[in-house]
């Protein structure tokens, strides 16, 4: 019994022997340094889905990453095919390639292309590979650059291409949380000048300081969600029609060429500019919208014909809400709609009078002026609620609402006192302060225009933004 004991002991120190010394030689047979990184798991990049785009017209732009602030690199024509080789995280954006080296891929929005297969099946990819389409895909690194390709040559790139960090991404119409409290920003409004007989745009910051004249003969402004650029209708004998340019006024570009062409309003990533139109011999209003940075000066109906409405407001959520006027019926009407699309037109409200229609950033609330016993009001319509509320009630007019960017106050301008200044007050009608006096009147006739192209200050429109 010792004597088995013994054995079996010696041939457990002999197996544990062995073991240590085939640790001992794979050890050294390893790399110093166990910090080596590991090769890149590989992402096979789809070689055989197919997307057309659809844009019902206009070119598709293609950015240099999955998100509306990304710099646009390229544009696809209308009906154009392009492989959809990968997905962002959110299905929102479709990477394409290009075959050039420095830029072989590019986003393109989900929502203007048709695939061959659903998106979601597509491999998600949140940075675009820096290597040519069928290469190795463990090469892929976090910068995000971007083009495009078709399979006609009907594409356009930008001479240069930005390489930047790559972003978070973000759904097409993302909307940015609300901002703080507290007065600040700055306003556009349009001020008549008396001596000329034109229309100017003037800037001021939201507490009233630096009043100055960006614009002549110019009106109807409206400033992008983040203060950046400002939109407005030009007024000039030779070069009429709706312009986009910075917020100070500066490198100016026409979109379109009618000045029947009023009330300008940015989608939310700036890309277009919905506005209204009489253009046509009916002379009848209808929306439409350009491109915000091509000067081609074509402008483009939601849908065959048009839809009939004026003075729209895009808003952060990506509809539009504009009004339309009955006049056989002694009635307007707020309606809502898709501004991608034009469709799921929705009517809102209905009441004698709406003009000049402003959403507050949270889409809860719509401010308009009204006609009541004699003069123009203040008032609002609250979306869920379907109520009305009077905001102000005085004998001199009162018109233009215009949210602050935080939607705790309203701006809008007055002739109260007997001149005409921009005022503010809080949402719901209370602590009313004057903001700036105005150098002129905002309502006046244009010289030598004929009438259907004057309607003063009922053709006008204020903006507070950043």
């Amino acid at each position: 019994m010792k004597l088995r004991k013994r054995v079996s002991l010696f041939f457990l120190i002999v197996i544990t022997i062995v073991v240590v010394a085939a640790a001992s030689a794979l050890a050294q047979d390893a790399p110093a340094s166990s910090a080596t990184p590991t090769a890149t798991p590989s992402v096979a990049l789809a070689a055989d889905v197919f997307a057309t785009v659809e844009t019902g017209g206009p070119r598709l732009r293609v950015r240099a990453a999955p998100s509306l602030s990304a710099p646009i690199v390229a544009r696809l024509v209308d009906g154009s095919v392009v492989n959809a080789v990968a997905r962002n995280a959110s299905g929102a954006w479709v990477l394409v390639p290009l075959p050039q080296p420095d830029a072989p891929y590019g986003w393109a929005s989900a929502t203007y292309l048709r695939l061959s297969e659903p998106v979601m099946a597509l491999p998600v990819l949140a940075v675009a590979p820096t290597v040519p389409f069928g290469g190795d895909s463990s090469d892929i690194v976090a910068i995000e650059v971007s083009a495009t390709v078709t399979t006609t040559a009907d594409v356009t790139l930008t001479p240069t291409i930005a390489m930047t960090p790559a972003v978070a991404p973000t759904a097409e119409l993302a909307v940015a949380p609300m901002p703080a409290p507290g007065v600040y920003g700055k306003l556009a409004v349009p001020v008549f000048d008396e001596r000329r007989k034109t229309y100017n745009v003037w800037l001021v910051n939201a507490d009233g300081s630096d009043l100055r004249l960006v614009v002549e003969q110019a009106s109807s402004p409206t400033l992008s969600r983040d203060g950046a650029m400002l939109a407005y209708r030009r007024w000039k004998v030779d070069d009429r029609g709706i312009v986009v340019a910075n917020a100070d006024g500066s490198n100016p570009l026409r979109v379109t060429d009618k000045l029947e062409d009023v009330l300008p309003s940015f989608s939310p990533d700036r890309a277009k500019v919905a506005f209204s139109t009489y253009r046509w011999g009916d002379r009848k209003s209808r929306l439409y919208y350009a491109w915000s940075d091509e000067q081609n000066k074509v402008a483009w109906e939601w849908g065959s014909g048009g839809i009939l409405g004026e003075d729209p407001y895009w808003t952060a959520d990506g509809r539009i809400f504009f009004r339309v006027t009955r006049p056989e019926r002694s009635s307007e009407e707020l309606w809502s709609m898709d501004g991608r699309t034009g469709e799921n037109r929705t009517l809102l409200h209905i009441a004698p009078s709406i003009r000049a229609p402003a959403v507050s950033p949270d889409q809860r609330t719509v401010a308009y002026m009204a006609f009541s016993n004699g003069n123009w009001e203040l008032y609002t319509f609250d979306l869920t609620e379907r109520t009305v509320k009077r905001l102000t009630n005085d004998p001199a007019e009162d018109g233009l609402p215009a949210f602050s960017p935080n939607g705790e106050y309203i701006a809008f301008v007055s002739n109260r006192g007997g001149a005409w200044a921009l005022w503010r007050m809080r949402a719901d009608g209370s602590d009313v302060r004057r903001i700036a006096t105005l150098p002129g009147p905002v309502d006046g006739r244009v010289e030598f225009e004929p009438d259907y192209l004057n309607n003063g200050w009922l053709e006008e429109q204020i903006s507070w933004s950043w």
